[in-house]
């Protein structure tokens, strides 16, 4: 039963999530300079740790839960559908990690966005139901496109936890705030368009308009915090996000390249794998742009890379 949830909740993506926490905290650190980092890593951390586990792997297996028939009927190797765990046990899991991500959000401070952001995920899983027909996903394009929305919003809020939590909702005038929560946003929105062909197959041209996205969303913050001036540690600040940033464009080029010639949902979910995982390397990037003084933030983040890699190989994070 241990394997069936750890595969219900696709553990193998929640790397990426706690490298929104870290990307998220030099957000806020850097947004909120007088903030003291010692109270925040003791007070408001472990809790947006928790919260993030909480909701995130919840909105995981929420969607197994209502996806359920769905899955049956494409015969996909989820664990409901091969008996690795019960519905019954699913639905218990699911249930008490928002409760647990819900709770904690009260000691981070941010309960109000992590509500919004647990109705978020329940939200997509509604919109991304379809019917299924003849063996196919049917799936209006409206709520398809609702869904893709939903979605990109939860992971540029999810970011945005941390400032919530230290600022005490009280927001911030610092300019990269909005800049890093439309990157996340745009970032997450190309990923999921891509998802939707993941069942069936196709959308070669999708896909080149997704490879042509990328390229500014994967720079935007790096780039604006290059022209901001007054730019004390080079190396760290400017060279490196950059290097990271061009790291994961190839990556996800190279992968997307591959599915526009050969679009089947194996290549597709390999892409959608890779553009989850990416998102380590995204926030490596936003933090050490934004934070260059206490490189710590974007250290962890790349280390949640090869985490994230290493437990695919396990349990599929799509």
């Amino acid at each position: 039963m241990l394997k069936g949830a750890l595969k219900l909740l696709r553990v193998s993506a929640l790397p990426s999530a706690l490298a929104d926490v870290l990307g998220g905290s030099a957000l806020a650190l850097a947004a909120l300079p007088h903030a003291s980092r010692t109270l925040y890593v003791q007070e408001k951390l472990p809790w947006l740790v928790l919260t993030t586990i909480g909701i995130y792997l919840g909105g995981m297996g929420l969607n197994d839960l209502l996806h359920r028939h769905k899955d049956t009927a494409l015969n996909k190797p989820r664990p409901m559908v091969t008996g690795a765990i019960s519905t019954e046990a699913a639905a218990l899991v699911t249930g008490l990690l928002y409760a647990l991500g819900l709770t904690s959000s009260i000691f981070a401070g941010c309960a109000t966005p992590a509500l919004v952001l647990a109705l978020a995920t329940l939200a997509y899983n509604a919109l991304a139901l379809g019917k299924v027909e003849r063996g196919q996903v049917r799936l209006s394009a409206v709520a398809a496109l609702l869904g893709v929305a939903t979605l990109a919003f939860a992971r540029g809020l999810h970011v945005l936890l941390p400032l919530y939590a230290l600022s005490g909702g009280e927001g911030s005038p610092f300019g990269v705030v909005p800049v890093v929560f439309a990157a996340v946003l745009a970032y997450f929105w190309l990923v999921t368009l891509v998802s939707l062909f993941e069942d069936r197959g196709g959308g070669r041209r999708a896909l080149g308009l997704v490879q042509a996205a990328l390229l500014p969303v994967t720079f935007a913050v790096p780039l604006w915090a290059l022209v901001q001036g007054d730019r004390g540690h080079p190396l760290i600040e400017d060279l490196l996000p950059m290097v990271i940033a061009a790291t994961l464009y190839l990556w996800l080029s190279y992968a997307l390249l591959r599915a526009r010639q050969e679009p089947t949902p194996r290549n597709l979910g390999r892409c959608v794998g890779l553009g989850i995982r990416g998102e380590c390397l995204m926030m490596a990037a936003i933090a050490l742009a934004l934070m260059p003084q206490e490189p710590a933030w974007g250290a962890g983040a790349i280390l949640c890379y090869p985490a994230a890699a290493l437990m695919s190989k396990w349990v599929s994070p799509t």
